[in-house]
């Protein structure tokens, strides 16, 4: 069976533990999951499970270019990972292995928004679009995010700067001196 993982690093050989976050080299299932986390480290994103099928999620209007336009990435096959773990969290099947892995190039994606939405006129992902949420829907999506991400919105700003200024531009509530006003 092949594997995948998506990466913005170009020429990646082997997936290490040595760069491991968590003592595990992780591959996914679904080539559609690797497109996503290689495409940005913020991820929206629900699973059909009657359709079998990604749903990435808008949290803001035009979320999806503001997230992968123009954004390039790489996504990598492995085949013979030997012995490993599978995780299903959420509709997403991964494996975990606990030894390096060799990867080969499976496929340079240039623009990750175009990817993603050919991926969906395939038919093989679903996008729900902010535009068609009601009012109402809009409403709960952001204070959902607000919440989740609020009591870390700290080590955000300090230990991922970039990302932090990508999210708040999304969602100015979480911007650190607004969360202070509310507390």
């Amino acid at each position: 069976m092949r594997y995948y993982h998506g990466s913005r690093s170009k020429d990646l050989k082997r997936l290490t533990l040595e760069n491991s976050n968590d003592g595990y080299v992780w591959l996914a299932e679904q080539y559609e999951f690797a497109v996503l986390y290689a495409g940005n480290s913020l991820r929206f994103w629900d699973y059909n499970f009657d359709t079998d099928k990604l749903i990435i999620r808008e949290i803001a209007e035009n979320c999806f270019e503001r997230l992968y336009k123009g954004v390039e990435c790489y996504i990598y096959s492995a085949e013979d990972v030997g012995e490993y773990e599978r995780s299903d969290r959420h509709g997403r099947r991964s494996i975990r292995c606990q030894r390096d892995v060799d990867l080969t190039l499976y496929e340079y994606i240039p623009d990750v928004y175009e990817k993603i939405m050919q991926l969906y006129r395939e038919g093989k992902i679903e996008l729900r679009f902010w535009h068609d949420y009601s009012p109402e829907e809009q409403e709960r999506e952001k204070n959902s995010i607000i919440r989740k991400f609020a009591p870390t919105m700290q080590e955000e700003h300090d230990r991922f700067p970039d990302e932090y200024r990508l999210l708040t531009s999304l969602i100015p509530g979480l911007k650190l001196e607004n969360l202070h006003k509310e507390t």
